[in-house]
Parts: structure tokens; C-alpha cells; sequence
């Protein structure tokens, strides 16, 4: 996601917002364009590599 979002702000085209609220508006839009450029693969590949498999290995308190 952080290079996709790279991505989009590299080939931003047109003036840079200005005030805060065009500036917000502008990363929504750049947000949504990264999600979609994401393979679902891609994104499955993530979630299983981030869940934790033996929670045995987890220590709660």
C-alpha cells in the first residue's frame, strides 16, 4: 500500500491543494486509487502472513 500510495502522489497531476480541506479531499482520493491498484491476492497474502498461526507462542498476562 505505501508504494502504491507513492505511486499516485508521483504522478499527481495538476495544482497542489491548498487548504486543509482540499488537502484531505486530495489523500482520500490518492487512498482509493492505491486500494484499487492492490491485487486481492496480494492483500490475502498480507492478512495470513500477519496473523499469528501457534498462539502458544503468545504470552498474556
Amino acid at each position: 500500500l505505501k508504494s502504491a500510495l507513492r505511486n499516485t502522489w508521483i504522478q499527481q497531476q495538476g495544482p497542489s491543494p491548498k487548504t486543509a480541506k482540499e488537502k484531505h479531499l486530495d489523500i482520500i482520493k490518492r487512498t482509493i486509487v492505491a486500494w484499487n491498484s492492490i491485487f486481492e491476492k496480494t492483500v490475502r497474502k498480507s492478512f495470513v502472513k500477519a496473523i499469528p498461526r501457534q498462539f502458544e507462542a503468545l504470552e498474556f498476562m
